[in-house]
């Protein structure tokens, strides 16, 4: 199921900020005077096992009131236990925009606030491999993973990057507190579309969170 309203998107992001768990590398920091962001992370799925990803994105940053726009694309691939390819989720973002620069939301997993995390948003297109496939997602729940029947289709797509791996403890009822730290693993980038998941009746973002392994500011 397709949602394109943007009150669901927005109800998306309020589960997002209790669902995403994120882990990380050490990446150059992005220069805060420079007008383009070119951004690449390469590697293992942080949260699904035996899964590889690709995800590529450009923010650029224009004059006056005007909201900086994004671009990303992301493909993820799912093997299984002998190592075949079972699931492929690939997608884009040709027309996004960076929301917010100080977006926090608390991760149950290792009960921290990750905070200044860049938000991007738009309306993308992405496709899976015609399989019905379960993973446990987020260490929480076990999911059935979005099933394009192998088409392009439009949705939703939420862009999280962590351009300085920044992060306070406290709990998802009293907020962050205590001094900012910098989280050890590093930065990180996630790409996800926002689904429908008939598990819990709701919509999440789905998609792939690797290691930053290149930041440049241009």
């Amino acid at each position: 199921m397709i949602v394109k309203e943007k009150s669901k998107v927005t109800k998306a992001l309020i589960a997002a900020s209790f669902l995403i768990c994120i882990i990380a590398i050490v990446t150059p920091v992005v220069a805060a005077n420079t007008n383009r962001v070119f951004f690449v992370a390469i590697g293992d799925d942080l949260d699904i096992p035996g899964t590889t990803n690709i995800i590529i994105g450009k923010i650029k940053f224009g004059g006056g009131n005007e909201l900086p726009s994004a671009r990303v694309v992301f493909h993820s691939k799912i093997y299984d236990d002998s190592g075949e390819k079972v699931y492929t989720m690939i997608g884009m973002l040709k027309d996004g925009y960076l929301m917010d620069t100080s977006f926090s939301f608390f991760c149950p997993l290792f009960k921290v606030w990750f905070i200044n995390v860049w938000q991007v948003m738009g309306e993308g297109k992405f496709r899976t491999t015609d399989t019905n496939i379960e993973v446990y997602f987020r260490d929480l729940l076990t999911i059935t993973m979005p099933n394009t029947e192998g088409k392009f289709v439009s949705a939703p797509i939420l862009m999280l990057l962590s351009p300085t791996a920044e992060y306070r403890n406290g709990d998802p009822i009293t907020g962050p507190i205590g001094p900012v730290k910098i989280w050890e693993q590093g930065r990180w980038a996630l790409a996800a579309v926002i689904w429908y998941v008939p598990e819990i009746g709701d919509y999440l973002p789905i998609g792939p969170l690797s290691y930053l392994t290149i930041s440049i500011g241009i």
